[in-house]
C-alpha cells in the first residue's frame, strides 16, 4: 500500500478539504496530546478519543518489546559488558581506555545511539571507518560486537507483522486512549498521521509495517505564500519520496472578523512575508511591543502568579484557567516550576519520595570494590535517615538527631568512622567534670545531645550499614547479579515497608504498582557491573502510570502550539480574556537547538559524512533533526497566523552572565522591548520579613544578649530567646571556635610570665592536644594554620612579660568566644571596624528595660545584614545573608 502526503490550509477548515470523508473515519495519529485535544475540540464527534490518539501510543503497542523495562535493562547490561570487556583493541590503548570511561560515564546517551543505530537498520559496510571520530569509531565496533555475538538477539527490533497482527495492534492502541472505544465503525484499511515535524527511526520502522498493509495518510499544514517558513515541511516530507499533494484553498488572510487576535494574525503575516524577502508588501507598526524577563527565574516567577491564580479559580483544572497559555522556545522554565507546583508535573514518582532517595543514596555510598559504604558526601547519609525507614520512635527524630550533630562526621569516610566518632564523644560527654570545659562544650552542636540520641543515631548507622550490605554485598562478584538483586528489592518492598509499615493510601499504591514493574525484570538474565546497575535505577524503580496521571506542563514547548491554538474556535474567543503567550523569543532560543541534535557520540558528521545510505527512512531521520531550529520559526509564525484570541511576546535578556536581544526577525519588524517591571500594575510589593513572638519572652538576658540584640534582632530571636546561647553548628565556625578556646586558655596559663616563643609554642601544642579530642573532625593544617595565628597576635607589640588579665581583657575573651571577632573590618568600604558600637558598656537597669517583655512583643526581628553574618551561628537560617551579592 502506497504513503501518501496530503496538506491543509486552515486547520480551522480540514472538514472543508476534498479528502475528509477519507480521513474521518480511520484510526488518526497525531503528533502530540494537545493535536489530539485540539481536533477533538473543534471537530467534535467526527474526532472522537480512541480513534484519534498519539503516534506514540501506536508505536508503544506495535513494538512492546522493544520499548518494555526488560528490554532496555538487559540491552544496557548487554551494552556496559561489551564496552568494559569485550572489545578487541582498535585504537591505542591509552586512548581505548580513555574512551571507554567516556562510555561508562555517558551510559544513557551511548544507549540511545546504539538503539538509534539498530532502528535505523544501520549496515556497517555503509559506514565509512576513516571518516569517524576515535569516540565514533568505538561506538560502531560496540555495534559490531554485538552483531557478531549471542547479545545480538536482545537488539532485534521485531517487525515480522501480518495484516491481522496489525489490526489488532490498532484496536488495542485505541483502547489504551479510552477503555470502552467501540472499534468496529472505524475503517481500518487507511491510518492518518498528522502533525510529525520530528520522525524519529522507531516512528518510521512503525510506518513502513504500517504500509505494507494500509494506505498511510501523511498530513500537515502548508501555506504557500509563506514557502520559505513553510520550507522545513517541505524539505522532511520530500525525503519520503513520494508525491507531496497540495490541494487547492483559501490563503490564511489577517481579518478584522476576528477583531481579539487581528493585531498578531498580521504580525505572523508580516513575519511571513520578512522570511519569504517581500519587504516591500509590509505594512510596518511600531505599537508592538516584547517583554523582557531579566532571568529565567524572574520568568518562571511571573507563569507561577498566573498558575495559583489559576489553582484558586479552578483546583481541579488549572491549566485550563490561567488566563495567560505559555509557549516558550526554552520550556526550561517548568525546571524551576516543578519544585512549586510537582503534583502537576505527572504523578510522583517512587524515587522522588524520602523511600525512594534512600535507595539512591545508598547505592550512591556502596563501593563495590572495598564491598562497603564509602561516603563522600554526608548528604547521602542524612537522605537515609530522612527517609523513615531505620528505626526511630516518631517520623524524624533520627533526622534531628543528625542534625544537631552533623559536624561531627565532617572527613568521614565510613560508617565505622562515624559510629567510632559517636563514640568517643559518648565517652568525653561521660567524663566532662570541669565547669570552664562543660562551658567551652555548650557552645558546641554536637554536645546538645544526649547519651541516648547518640545511642539512636549509632544503632542507626549500624542497620544502615547492614541493610546496604544486604543489597549490594557481593553483588560483582555474583552470577545474574541484577536478577538477584531484583529479588532481593522486591522481596524488601513487600515484606518490611508493604507489609510491615502504617503506609498511607496514595503511597501504598505507588509501592504496589513499583512492584508489578519489578514482576517484568526479576527473572531477568543479566549480569553486569554496579555502576550500570545504579545507572539503570530510574528505569526499574518507577511505578506504572496511573491513568490521568500524566503531566500538565505549565510552560509548553513549540510542539504544542498547533493542537492548543484550535481549542479556541471562533464560538468561544467571543469576550473570551484567554492570552496566547508566545516566550522566550530570543535569537538562541529560536534558531538554536539547545538538545543535542543527535545522542552521543554520534554527530551531524557522523550522518552526513561517514555514511552512504540511500534508506528513505534514514534521509527523513537525519532531514528532520537537522530541521528542528526552523521548525521554532515556523512554529512562532503558525501560533500567531491562527490564533482567534489576544496574544503577548516575551523573551528572556540573561543567560548567565551572557545578555540576549529578541529574535531579530521581531526587532527588524519594529517590535519595541518593554521591561517586565514597567508592565507590572502593582509596583509595591508588602514587606512579609517581619517576625513576631507570640506571648512573654522568657528568662533573664545578660549583657552578650544586648549585644546580639544591637547586631542583629533575628540573630538575637534565635541565640537568646531559641537556643539560649550561642551554639555554632558548621565546621568553618567551629574551628574559628577552636582557635578562640586555644588563644584564651593559653592567655590565662601564660599571665604573668615572661614572653617566650618557645614557651609559646610549647603551650599552644599541648593546650592544642587538650583540646581537639571536642573536635574530632580538626585537620594537622588546622592546628597550624591556628597557633600560627595565635602566635602572630599574642607576640605582636608585647612587653617583657603575657599581661595579667583584668575584667575588660576577660570580657574581650568571651566576646570572641561568642561572636569571634570583636573587630571586624570591611575592606570593601574601608570601614575599619564595623562592630565598633556594638559591644557598649550597659547598666543591668537599661538592659531589663531595653529587653523587657513589653518591647519584645512589639518587637519585629529584622535581620540586619553585613560582613559579621559570616559568622554568625544560624547564618545557614537566614536567606537574607545568601542574599548579598558579596557574601
Amino acid at each position: 500500500m502506497p504513503i501518501e502526503i496530503y496538506t491543509y490550509r486552515d486547520p480551522y477548515k480540514l472538514d472543508a478539504e476534498p479528502y475528509w470523508d477519507e480521513i474521518k473515519s480511520c484510526p488518526y495519529f497525531c503528533a502530540s496530546q494537545t493535536l489530539v485535544n485540539g481536533l477533538k475540540n473543534l471537530y467534535k464527534k467526527d474526532f472522537q478519543q480512541g480513534r484519534v490518539t498519539t503516534v506514540q501510543n501506536f508505536i508503544e503497542s506495535l513494538f512492546d518489546y522493544w520499548e518494555s523495562t526488560v528490554c532496555i535493562v538487559k540491552q544496557h547490561t548487554d551494552i556496559d559488558n561489551i564496552i568494559a570487556n569485550a572489545l578487541s583493541p582498535v585504537l591505542g590503548e591509552t586512548m581505548q581506555e580513555n574512551i571507554a570511561r567516556a562510555f561508562l560515564f555517558n551510559r544513557e546517551e551511548v544507549f540511545q545511539s546504539i538503539r538509534v543505530m539498530f532502528e535505523l537498520n544501520m549496515n556497517v559496510q555503509d559506514i565509512i571507518m576513516d571518516k569517524l571520530t576515535p569516540e565514533q569509531t568505538f561506538i560502531v565496533e560496540v555495534f559490531k560486537k554485538i552483531l557478531s555475538s549471542e547479545k545480538k538477539k536482545d537488539f532485534i527490533l521485531i517487525s515480522d507483522f501480518d495484516e491481522a497482527s496489525i489490526d489488532e495492534t490498532l484496536k488495542k492502541t485505541m483502547a489504551k486512549a479510552r477503555n470502552d472505544f467501540d472499534p468496529f465503525p472505524v475503517h481500518m484499511d487507511r491510518i492518518v498521521i498528522h502533525g510529525v515535524h520530528q520522525f524519529s527511526p522507531i516512528m518510521l520502522r512503525a510506518i513502513e509495517k504500517l504500509s505494507e498493509y494500509k494506505k498511510v495518510i501523511l498530513l500537515f499544514n502548508y501555506q504557500t505564500q509563506y514557502k520559505n517558513a513553510y520550507q522545513t515541511w517541505i524539505d522532511i516530507y520530500n525525503a519520503f519520496d513520494c508525491q507531496i499533494i497540495n490541494f487547492d484553498g483559501t490563503e490564511f488572510r489577517p481579518s478584522l472578523q476576528y477583531p481579539a487576535s487581528y493585531k498578531g494574525n498580521v504580525l505572523a503575516d508580516n513575519l511571513g512575508k520578512l522570511i519569504d524577502g517581500r519587504t516591500d508588501d509590509i505594512v510596518y507598526d511600531t505599537s508592538y511591543e516584547i517583554i523582557e524577563f531579566d532571568n529565567m527565574t524572574e520568568f518562571a516567577s511571573y507563569v507561577a502568579d498566573l498558575f495559583e491564580a489559576a489553582e484558586k479559580a479552578d483546583p481541579a483544572n488549572p491549566m485550563s484557567s490561567m488566563r495567560e497559555q505559555i509557549y516558550a522556545a526554552d520550556s526550561s522554565a517548568n525546571d524551576i516550576l516543578k519544585i512549586y507546583f510537582p503534583e502537576q508535573f505527572g504523578e510522583r514518582q517512587f524515587l522522588d519520595y524520602p523511600l525512594g532517595h534512600f535507595f539512591i543514596a545508598i547505592a550512591s555510598m556502596w563501593d563495590y570494590s572495598s564491598n562497603e559504604i564509602l561516603i563522600t558526601d554526608i548528604n547521602d547519609i542524612k537522605e537515609c535517615l530522612e527517609a523513615g525507614i531505620l528505626k526511630e520512635e516518631y517520623l524524624g527524630q533520627l533526622a534531628t538527631i543528625f542534625g544537631s550533630t552533623s559536624a561531627l562526621f565532617e572527613g568521614c569516610t565510613s560508617i565505622d568512622e562515624m559510629v567510632s566518632r559517636l563514640k568517643k564523644l559518648k565517652k568525653n560527654q561521660k567524663h566532662l567534670t570541669d565547669q570552664t570545659k562543660k562551658e567551652y562544650v555548650s557552645h558546641i552542636s554536637y554536645y546538645s545531645a544526649t547519651k541516648e540520641d547518640l545511642s539512636k543515631l549509632e544503632q542507626a548507622l549500624t542497620d544502615l550499614d547492614e541493610l546496604a550490605a544486604y543489597f549490594y554485598e557481593d553483588f560483582e562478584n555474583q552470577s545474574h547479579n541484577f536478577r538477584e538483586f531484583y529479588k532481593r528489592l522486591k522481596n524488601y518492598l513487600q515484606d518490611d515497608i508493604l507489609d510491615a509499615r502504617d503506609l498511607d493510601e496514595e503511597f501504598t499504591d505507588i509501592i504496589r504498582r513499583v512492584l508489578e514493574r519489578l514482576k517484568e525484570v526479576e527473572n531477568i538474565d543479566a549480569s553486569a557491573s554496579f555502576e550500570c546497575l545504579k545507572a539503570t535505577m530510574s528505569i526499574y524503580l518507577v511505578q506504572e502510570t496511573k491513568p490521568g496521571k500524566s503531566a500538565n506542563w505549565i510552560v509548553r514547548n513549540f510542539e504544542q502550539i498547533d493542537g492548543d491554538i484550535m481549542r479556541r474556535s471562533d464560538e468561544k474567543v467571543v469576550n473570551d480574556a484567554i492570552i496566547y503567550h508566545f516566550a522566550c523569543l530570543s535569537d538562541e532560543d529560536i534558531n538554536s537547538v539547545k538538545k543535542a541534535v543527535f545522542s552521543w557520540p554520534l554527530d551531524d558528521n557522523f550522518f552526513e559524512v561517514a555514511q552512504e545510505p540511500v534508506d528513505w527512512k534514514y534521509q527523513v531521520f537525519v532531514k528532520a533533526r537537522k530541521e528542528y531550529k526552523n521548525f521554532k520559526r515556523y512554529a512562532l509564525l503558525y501560533g500567531l497566523e491562527f490564533n482567534r484570541a489576544k496574544f503577548k511576546l516575551s523573551y528572556v535578556k540573561r543567560d548567565g552572565d551572557k545578555e540576549r536581544d529578541p529574535y531579530y526577525l521581531l526587532k527588524i519588524l519594529g517590535v519595541k522591548k518593554m521591561p517586565y517591571e514597567e508592565t507590572r500594575i502593582g509596583r509595591f510589593l508588602a514587606d512579609v520579613s517581619d517576625i513576631a513572638v507570640s506571648g512573654s519572652a522568657t528568662g533573664l538576658y545578660t549583657e552578650y544578649d544586648y549585644f546580639r540584640y544591637r547586631i542583629c534582632k533575628y540573630r538575637f530571636l534565635l541565640e537568646s530567646i531559641v537556643e539560649g546561647t550561642t551554639v555554632y553548628k558548621d565546621n568553618f565556625l567551629l574551628v574559628k571556635y577552636l582557635e578562640v578556646l586555644l588563644e584564651n586558655q593559653v592567655k590565662e596559663d601564660l599571665q604573668g610570665l615572661p614572653i617566650s616563643e618557645i614557651v609559646l609554642i610549647e603551650k599552644l601544642n599541648d593546650a592544642f592536644d587538650e583540646l581537639k579530642k571536642y573536635f574530632p573532625f580538626i585537620l594537622n593544617v588546622n592546628r597550624m594554620d591556628v597557633i600560627n595565628n595565635i602566635r602572630n597576635r599574642m607576640l605582636d607589640n608585647m612587653t617583657k612579660a603575657f599581661p595579667i588579665l583584668s575584667g575588660e581583657q576577660r570580657q574581650y575573651m568571651m566576646i570572641r568566644e561568642l561572636f569571634i571577632h570583636k573587630q571586624l573590618a570591611d575592606p570593601k568600604t574601608f570601614r575599619k571596624n564595623i562592630l565598633q558600637d556594638k559591644f557598649p558598656a550597659i547598666t543591668d537597669e537599661k538592659m531589663a528595660d531595653e529587653l523587657s517583655d513589653e518591647v519584645l512583643q512589639k518587637l519585629k526581628f529584622r535581620k540586619n545584614v553585613d560582613l559579621w553574618c559570616q559568622y554568625c551561628s544560624n547564618r545557614e537560617l537566614c536567606a537574607a545573608y545568601f542574599a548579598r551579592s558579596d557574601s
